[in-house]
């Protein structure tokens, strides 16, 4: 059970302990992760998928599950009476969750490796493209930057891993070589890595519990309240004994994402509402995760 989150620990713990013994090479990290990592794991995943109906309809599921999501965070939000800049950072880390390498890992242990290509539609078309379109939108509101169409669109649209994206649907239509995919996958396995060695250098333990109140509702909202939410919606209209559905909800319960506190930071968001999320998320979902999985069996 802790096999999924036992490297994260330790990946964590590597960046911390380089900060206190070295230096602090966050920075260099989160732009070797924008512009190699992420675009390489973009197209190792996206070349492959056959798109069909099917596919097309779990895509409109997902992405209304996170509209609702990003609702229901912007609403508690409000409630709580956070400032711009914490209300940005709390929407993004209780709306955007680590549907990757964590919940791929999850998918696997419990269900099967055949099942991953279900966490696959709901990273790719559901988490990713959301958080670099409307999430990158958030931020730059959150942080005070101008909003105008075309600087939205030119933050999305000049994204590296937005650019990769659009050039992989071209290349579909291509046969690849193997060596460029094996080299694609190689490299887009050094995200999380070093996404977590970037965020340990950027860790303060001492200031791990800052901002306690709105990381705790964040987490809680992000792995508790919007689950259990899609889990009675299922359960009256879809039930939940098929597996992609359970997987469905297990991605939905995954804990805050890596790369939603890098680009949140990055884009001048709340470092510690950001870090203490994920770091606490990340420990609590092995509880968490735990419930859902045994209640769906």
């Amino acid at each position: 059970m802790l096999d999924p989150v036992l490297p994260i620990a330790i990946y964590l713990t590597i960046g911390y302990l380089f900060k206190i013994f070295f230096q602090d090479n966050s920075k260099q990290l989160v732009d070797f992760i924008i512009y190699f990592s992420l675009p390489a794991i973009v197209f190792s995943k996206i070349y492959p998928l056959t798109l069909d109906s099917k596919v097309l309809g779990l895509i409109f599921m997902f992405i209304g599950i996170i509209f609702f999501n990003l609702l229901l965070s912007y609403i508690l939000g409000k409630i709580m009476r956070l400032n711009r800049l914490n209300l940005a950072t709390f929407i993004i880390m209780a709306t955007f969750g680590n549907t990757s390498f964590i919940g791929f890992s999850y998918i696997d242990a419990f269900y099967g490796q055949d099942f991953i290509f279900y966490g696959l539609i709901y990273d790719i078309f559901g988490s990713f493209l959301l958080l670099v379109s409307v999430g990158m939108l958030i931020i730059n509101w959150g942080s005070g930057r101008k909003n105008s169409i075309s600087g939205i669109s030119k933050s999305i649209f000049l994204f590296p891993p937005v650019i990769m994206f659009f050039l992989t649907i071209f290349l579909k239509n291509f046969e690849i070589p193997n060596f460029l995919l094996l080299t694609s996958q190689n490299l887009g396995s050094t995200l999380v890595p070093i996404a977590m060695i970037a965020i340990g250098m950027k860790l303060e333990l001492k200031y791990i519990f800052s901002k306690l109140h709105i990381v705790s509702v964040a987490v809680i909202l992000k792995m508790i309240i919007v689950p259990i939410i899609v889990l009675f919606v299922f359960k009256y209209f879809y039930g939940v004994d098929e597996t992609w559905a359970k997987v469905t909800i297990i991605e939905v319960a995954m804990p805050p994402m890596t790369m939603a506190a890098v680009l949140a930071i990055k884009g001048g968001l709340d470092e510690k509402i950001a870090i203490n999320s994920l770091v606490l998320g990340v420990i609590a979902s092995l509880f968490t995760i735990t419930f859902f999985v045994q209640y769906l069996a």
